[in-house]
């Protein structure tokens, strides 16, 4: 911490003055830890602060009140307030060991030195590798002093050493003898029945079901379908529900994104209806802005946050789940579907050497992400061309672009057709019999949408026809 670091830092670090000095001989490092602490109390400091939710937690820290201070810290962000150590004093005017550092202004003292921001990362990843170590050494330590006590089997002192090496490389394992996953599966079937629904697609809920936590859905349609459309609507009807919803627009800005939104709100109110094109354009009148005023503050109390970003890598977004997940849980709520429009937007932590091979890894790091963090997981995606060659426009699993990875890792496949679309394309001009039955046709199929379940890892597929209102962006 330079050169306003207190003596006590040096005390503690090497051992000495220090009531618990048998675990001071522990690796440690705590003006490390200080340094971080102080650049995370830097303000602005959120990137830095999610980096180390992904690799520390409180017990990381030697100091227990370093721990205690990182805990106020991710409270507050999680929160979503600007951390300072302002921000953060409430926690502490009544901590015992603060005081004995000076008392509140020990925060103000973290942040002192301006090297802290420049060495955040390196001191962030060296906290992290300094608290494995520790693990690691009491438990050899451990090991040591029941080697000396002859009733205790070799092999099960064997056996704990090598569960504490080999716990971060097998974290998010679970292995379980035959009793113990019977036992979960009977568990399973008494507990209260859990998932996301849309509640206003009624025909869609039938077909798909609930969305069940650790789920990856694709969502996947060529352009014109009404993807979004019909994912705003479900994010709209699942957080009306109750169920914690976070939209990641990846193609469209929130505000579009918001004008969708309201202009579907609105649709339920047959004599209240505000076009689309009228929020987008700008031209609402008096009567319309009201009533938009008023949806927009009724959404603005849902579970529901957007994240608008022009694109991610797969590791970008698993972080923002994350995030997500602590500052709804701060709120009272819980995170239980992530909607990420588009897969196509999205890209792999490295690039391979081929678009395929791209696709393939978010696709699984996808899949891995709903399971991480026990959200249903829906994604949209784009189909290939090959569907509009066919007579009947219907697309089919091999459609789905760029990897056949995404079939095999998701759970359900869930394919959009709007055949008034591609008839509006093919208009007779001059041949008044075809004009005819064009129009009988179209007709026929006006405001139509069908869903088709074209793979249903826990269930039978199969189609259901809704109702698509273009000019309000409202799907039935």
């Amino acid at each position: 911490m330079g050169t306003d670091a207190p003596t006590w830092l040096e005390q503690y670090a090497d051992g000495t003055n220090h009531e618990r000095s048998p675990v001071s001989a522990l690796p440690s490092n705590v003006e490390a830890e200080a340094m971080l602490l102080g650049a995370m109390l830097m303000g602005d400091a959120g990137a830095l602060i999610e980096r180390c939710v992904d690799r520390l937690k409180s017990g990381a820290f030697f100091f227990p009140l370093h721990g205690r201070i990182f805990e106020a810290i991710l409270r507050e962000h999680a929160l979503g307030r600007n951390v300072t150590s302002v921000t953060i004093k409430g926690y502490f005017e009544n901590d015992p060991d603060i005081k004995g550092l000076g008392g509140l202004g020990y925060l103000a003292r973290l942040t002192a030195d301006p090297m802290a921001l420049i060495s955040a990362r390196d001191n962030c990843d060296l906290v992290a590798e300094l608290a494995r170590r520790r693990k690691i050494m009491i438990a050899m330590r451990d090991a040591y002093e029941r080697c000396i006590d002859p009733t205790v089997e070799v092999t099960e002192i064997v056996s704990d050493v090598d569960a504490a090496i080999d716990e971060q490389q097998t974290a998010g394992i679970v292995e379980s003898d035959a009793d113990e996953v019977m036992t979960a599966a009977l568990a399973e079937l008494d507990a209260e029945h859990v998932g996301v629904s849309n509640h206003r697609i009624e025909v869609l809920d039938d077909l798909l079901g609930a969305l069940e936590p650790k789920s990856l859905t694709y969502l996947a349609a060529r352009p014109g379908m009404g993807k979004t459309a019909v994912a705003t609507n479900y994010a709209i009807g699942a957080a009306r529900a109750g169920h914690g919803v976070c939209f990641v627009s990846l193609e469209m800005s929130r505000e579009q994104l918001a004008g969708r939104m309201i202009a579907d709100v609105g649709f339920e109110n047959a004599d209240r209806r505000v076009a689309y094109s009228a929020i987008q354009k700008r031209t609402l009148n008096s009567w319309e802005r009201e009533r938009v005023n008023d949806i927009a503050r009724w959404i603005g109390k849902l579970p529901l946050s957007v994240v608008d970003a022009g694109s991610l890598t797969v590791g970008r977004l698993d972080r923002i789940v994350r995030s997500q997940k602590r500052r709804m849980a701060a709120k009272g709520n819980k995170l239980e579907l992530v909607v990420v429009d588009y897969l196509g937007l999205l890209n792999p932590d490295q690039a391979s050497r081929s678009r395929y091979e791209d696709i393939g890894k978010v696709s699984r790091r996808l899949k891995a992400i709903a399971k991480d963090h026990e959200v249903a997981l829906l994604c949209l995606a784009q189909l290939s061309r090959a569907v509009e060659q066919r007579p009947d426009k219907r697309p089919i699993l091999s459609d789905l672009r760029d990897s056949g990875d995404i079939e095999q890792d998701a759970d359900a496949v869930l394919f959009l057709l709007r055949e008034e679309y591609y008839l509006n394309q093919c208009e007779p001009q001059h041949d008044m019999e075809k004009r005819e039955e064009w129009q009988a046709k179209l007709d026929r199929c006006r405001g139509a949408i069908e869903f088709i379940l074209a793979k249903r890892r826990n269930g039978t597929t199969g189609t259901a026809k809704g109702r698509f209102y273009g000019p309000y962006q409202a799907v039935r």
